[in-house]
């Protein structure tokens, strides 16, 4: 049994270095780009061996970034809808599935990529029938970590700070999930794009949400209203 585990763990270390077995797809854990751009490297380079900075250290990091709330801001992370592929599906997807259950069966090997290449190719064989349902201008990671840098705004999930989407974004949530799933049986991965300060409450959100037919995301809008009811109630004690 203990050789059993030592061989297991040698499987998980070497399949670990192979980046083609852990290249990352959408995740629905939590995903935050870093509030400070180049923080923490500046901050390991400044710590003494214990990880603890001195106080004149902590002073030298500032952050540099422009103090902007994500409204003002949103328009700057609109890109073009990439051109899909939409030529002979069938053959595409057969590719595909050849690809994973060979991997799958024959070598052992994870095939995530594959998995999540047959989903987006699945959903566009339904593009055609409901393009008119996504109609939001659409953005991706690239966008997204560049408005981070520049600005102090950071991406997170929606679940960690659903407080702060007034009920204007539920709605158009409520209507992009329902497109959705005419695509798709699984949930989009929903993300924030919050400012660094100022209320818990009020973090002027960006709503985003994955697209069902690639690797980008739907802007559903921006906002810089409070939660109407739940704030009086809750937060203000009305």
């Amino acid at each position: 049994m203990v050789q059993g585990i030592k061989k297991l763990i040698k499987k998980m270390r070497i399949d670990k270095k192979n980046q083609y077995l852990f290249r990352s797809g959408w995740s629905s854990q939590s995903e935050e780009v870093p509030n400070v751009s180049g923080a923490t490297s500046a901050y390991w380079s400044a710590a003494n061996s214990d990880g603890a900075m001195n106080e004149m250290d902590k002073k030298d990091l500032k952050d540099e970034r422009e103090d902007k709330k994500p409204i003002d801001v949103y328009k700057e992370i609109f890109s073009e809808e990439p051109k899909m592929d939409l030529y002979d599906l069938k053959q595409q997807i057969k590719i595909v599935k050849r690809r994973r259950d060979f991997l799958k069966y024959e070598l052992e090997q994870q095939y995530t990529d594959e998995e999540e290449a047959l989903r987006f190719l699945e959903a566009r064989s339904r593009y055609v029938k409901y393009k008119d349902l996504f109609r939001w201008q659409v953005t991706n990671q690239a966008k997204i970590d560049q408005l981070c840098k520049k600005y102090k705004v950071r991406m997170v999930d929606f679940a960690g700070y659903y407080k702060t989407a007034p009920m204007e974004a539920i709605d158009e949530l409520e209507k992009f999930i329902k497109a959705y799933e005419k695509i798709r049986k699984d949930k989009p991965v929903i993300k924030l794009i919050i400012d660094d300060g100022g209320k818990e409450t009020r973090k002027d959100p960006i709503l985003l949400t994955t697209s069902p037919f690639g690797k980008w995301y739907y802007v559903l809008g921006a906002w810089d209203k409070e939660v109407e009811i739940i704030d009086d109630l809750i937060y203000k004690g009305k």
